[in-house]
């Protein structure tokens, strides 16, 4: 977050006021005084700076450590007065030298007086020095604007002030910290070839008067003060004692400018290329030219009528971002989700690992993907909070006029669901990927392929991370970043949408007709949005353990130079990109908030009567959150009272005790209002007392809910499932054999770890159980603790086994002979699975779903049941056997 600069004045200093901008000159070094027309620009206009919330506390942080210098890019008066304003309403290390800034008698700190009096100039290089010698602040610029006919680049100043503080931090005791400031007064990046404008006012990276103080009058409002990693000048002089004063100089001039670009590419992202330039580089790229003759060679046509075809694709294909349209795209979401959503809660201690990871290359954002407004939201926390915004992957279904044109602009690219027999399109996608990253951009795509109706993630597709892997592996200057994120919502807006498709429906696709129900979505509320951020990888690291890995499989180290770490063999790759994948997804798991929305749902779903009084709804969601904190899951601040402790203790009892005293009841109030009023629930008096119902038919909405959650309870579910056969005490190796069959029957429904085998993971859950009272282990036998939660976490699956019984019992819809439309078998199944449900063979409406009977045949694929091929559906060899289907539905039938 940033926060903005109060409107009242700074303190003022005690020296003299001049009649311009300076003070007279001083016998103490003064700090700078302003006039009072300077005081009210000060008030009026530099009060509305946007300021990174660490950047007082780390200038306090470096003057407690030594000397502060502030440390600049190109000179300009305008940052000037910006700095001496924000140090002195923040009581930093004040201002008390600066750079001569061409003003002639305005010149600040008596310079200006001095020469009104025409008295003798004392040079920089002493009065910086006496700064130092009196352990005093300064500002200095490292270069100055280019003049008319000179190269449109920063250039050097007369007077070398880096190698002045060289030579003082050999002479002075403390340590001399050099700061980088970055004024950023627009979100537009510079343009990489100079404009006429640049050549005119000065290009945007070293801009003259004129551009900045237009820039000023049109951007004040949106001015942003970044602040780089402080450098610690005798640091440097201790691990480079063979370096002159001027070799250091020039390498510290070198560290401080790179260390200002990498801030300003933070906010602003790569310098602006035209999207035609774009293509041109992509299309004359040695490898775009040997795929296009390749295409011309398969096609039988000429070259050139490929390569007009390829830059075709490359415009449907391409982003066109424009930093005018991003900020429109922020004020229309700022005013739309204060319309719909009751607040947008953001991890910052996450976004703040976001920027570190910024300022080492580019950055791959990996969201959860369960609504369209995920490819909004990320882009509007980013531009709020001072990152530059990402390119998106999105689905060509979603560039249909207008809404394509306004997305592309945005940041959006456009891409074909498939790529099957594509060659040439599918080297013009990882093309323009290289390029991008090349370029410097963020990128963002959804893993999942498409969004998930269920709540819970779906498995990742490889495709395009694929791409990127090897873009990656291409660019070794390029630091690469993967970056999970969890977006969540306590009401989604497609949640209609999702059940009808659950329930057999037809999805409906993306059109100008679906942007016409925006005012009814604007007078709906959802509730709150939460966007989490997990744990970042870095590609370099990725491929340090992979390495590792293959010399602790080898047993030891070869001889000799070790290999590059980034040629990979085809495996390799694979097994590189699977860990990548695996690993991401785990984390967004782990990152994703437990919001009253998920609370209340998997309580009210958890119950297995037909209501739930208020009072079991409150003693239930104090267990589950008490669970959920057992389990590491992170809680949303409106769940728990502010004023509560939130670390669980050890003890089941006290920790349910805990969990009741830190659930706030307001919280649950407003779910279930928000329930209400989306009709996922119904609410009767009865005897004095609130009794809350799931209607059946609105059990698969609520479902969604929950399981945004379900995958912190699956291990335990799985253990409390197989625990819960017989009801008596059970043998550990039998318990761990039916939940390592159950684990594997789940496999397409639920995300394991992948770094861990079953055995430890079965090993942590029990551990983890025992450790939270829920089970008890005497010699070898494992039974359930009384009063313990074994039989709740156990229900949470009953509705995936009871999907999976629908399907088994399916499969004699099948012929014997044949195939059979896969399309026709889901309709068919969805009808019976329907009519068990009013027949009483199944307890739970939501067992009749879409997703459990697709992710069902998977599993029945796997296990020689069936055989899906495409669009088709057909007996496996198991089936065969007339007693295996009887003998699998048997099997499922004692979890029930």
């Amino acid at each position: 977050m940033s926060e903005v600069v109060p409107e009242h004045e700074p303190p003022r200093s005690s020296a003299v006021e001049a009649p311009g901008l300076s003070t007279l000159e001083q016998p103490d070094a003064p700090s700078f005084e302003p006039n009072r027309l300077l005081r009210w620009l000060y008030s009026r206009f530099f009060r509305h700076m946007k300021v990174d919330e660490r950047w007082s506390g780390s200038v306090r942080e470096s003057a407690a450590r030594g000397i502060v210098v502030y440390v600049m890019r190109s000179i300009s008066v305008l940052d000037f007065l910006c700095l001496d304003y924000l140090v002195k309403r923040f009581r930093l290390p004040l201002v008390r030298f600066v750079n001569d800034l061409g003003l002639w008698i305005l010149e600040p700190f008596g310079r200006g007086g001095r020469r009104l009096r025409l008295r003798r100039q004392i040079p920089q290089e002493e009065a910086l020095a006496k700064i130092l010698q009196d352990e005093e602040s300064a500002l200095l610029f490292l270069r100055r604007p280019p003049a008319i006919g000179e190269p449109p680049t920063g250039q050097g100043l007369e007077v070398d002030l880096i190698r002045r503080l060289v030579e003082a931090q050999r002479k002075v005791d403390r340590p001399i910290l050099i700061l980088p400031q970055v004024f950023v007064w627009t979100m537009r990046p510079p343009n990489r070839r100079p404009s006429f404008v640049d050549l005119l006012f000065g290009p945007a990276e070293w801009p003259g008067r004129i551009r900045v103080l237009l820039r000023f009058v049109l951007n004040f409002r949106n001015a942003q003060l970044k602040s780089g990693e402080p450098f610690d000048v005798r640091q440097f002089l201790d691990e480079h004692q063979d370096l002159t004063d001027q070799e250091a100089a020039d390498r510290i001039r070198y560290a401080l400018l790179r260390r200002i670009e990498r801030e300003r590419h933070i906010v602003q992202g790569p310098a602006k290329k035209t999207a035609g330039r774009i293509r041109e580089e992509l299309l004359r790229s040695p490898r775009v030219r040997k795929q296009v003759e390749a295409a011309a060679r398969e096609r039988d046509e000429p070259v050139a009528a490929v390569e007009r075809f390829a830059d075709k694709e490359l415009q449907r294909l391409q982003a066109i971002m424009d930093p005018n349209m991003i900020r429109l795209f922020e004020a229309v979401l700022g005013y739309v989700f204060t319309r719909i959503y009751d607040g947008l809660e953001v991890d910052m201690e996450g976004l703040e690992r976001v920027r570190e990871a910024a300022r080492r290359g580019p950055v791959i954002f990996l969201p959860s993907h369960k609504s369209h407004v995920d490819y909004l939201v990320l882009s509007f926390v980013l531009a709020q909070n001072m990152v530059s915004p990402p390119l998106i992957a999105a689905g060509d279904n979603l560039s249909f006029f207008p809404l394509g044109w306004f997305l592309r602009r945005a940041g959006a690219f456009f891409i074909r669901r498939s790529f099957r027999g594509k060659r040439l399109y599918s080297g013009l996608v990882a093309a323009y990927l290289r390029k991008v990253l090349a370029e410097g951009f963020n990128v963002e795509f959804f893993m999942e392929g498409g969004r998930s109706r269920t709540g819970k993630l779906l498995p990742p597709k490889l495709g395009m991370l694929s791409m990127v892997v090897d873009a990656g592996l291409a660019l070794p200057d390029r630091s690469i970043s993967f970056v999970p994120i969890s977006i969540g919502y306590e009401r989604i807006v497609e949640q209609r949408a999702y059940a009808h498709e659950q329930e057999g429906g037809e999805k409906e696709p993306e059109s100008v007709g679906g942007l016409l129900k925006t005012p009814r979505v604007l007078r709906s509320r959802y509730g709150r949005l939460y966007v989490q951020v997990g744990r970042i990888s870095s590609l370099d690291d990725l491929l340090s353990e992979a390495a590792a890995l293959r010399l602790q499989k080898q047993g030891a180290q070869k001889q000799g130079e070790p290999a590059d770490p980034r040629e990979l063999k085809p495996p390799e790759r694979r097994a590189l990109i699977n860990r990548i994948a695996h690993r991401v997804t785990y984390e967004i798991d782990r990152a994703t908030i437990v919001t009253p929305a998920s609370l209340v749902g998997t309580a009210l779903l958890s119950h297995p009567r037909r209501g739930m009084t208020h009072a079991e709804l409150l003693e239930r969601c104090a267990e589950m959150l008490a669970a959920l904190q057992r389990h590491g899951a992170r809680v949303a601040r409106p769940v728990v009272r502010e004023d509560a402790q939130v670390v669980p203790p050890p003890d089941r009892e006290a920790r349910c005790d805990v969990a009741r005293e830190l659930l706030r009841h307001d919280a649950v109030e407003e779910t279930l209002a928000l329930f209400t009023d989306a009709k996922l629930l119904t609410t009767a008096q009865a005897a004095g007392e609130r009794v809350h119902q799931v209607p059946d038919a609105r059990r698969l909405a609520l479902e969604y809910h929950k399981n945004m959650v379900l995958h912190f309870f699956v291990p335990s579910a799985l253990i409390s499932n197989a625990l819960m056969v017989g009801g008596g005490p059970i043998a550990l190796d039998t318990l761990r054999e039916r939940v390592e069959r159950l684990s594997r029957l789940f496999k397409y429904e639920f995300m394991y770890r992948a770094d861990a085998t079953f055995d430890e993971i079965f090993a942590d859950a029990l551990q983890t159980m025992r450790d939270g009272g829920e089970v008890q282990i005497d010699g070898d036998q494992v039974r359930a603790s009384e009063g313990s939660l074994v039989p709740v976490y156990a229900h949470m699956l009953k509705t995936y086994f009871e999907g999976y019984l629908v399907a088994v019992r399916m499969l004699s819809l099948l012929p014997r002979e044949g195939e059979m439309k896969r399309k026709d078998w889901l309709k068919q199944a969805l009808a019976r699975g329907q009519k068990m449900f009013l027949a009483g063979e199944l307890s739970l409406a939501e067992s009749v779903a879409k997703s459990k009977l697709e992710n069902a045949l998977l599993a029945l694929h796997d296990a020689s049941m069936v055989r899906a091929s495409g669009e088709t559906l057909a007996r496996g060899a198991a089936m065969a056997d007339d007693e295996a289907q009887g003998a699998l539905e048997r099997r499922l039938q004692k979890y029930l």
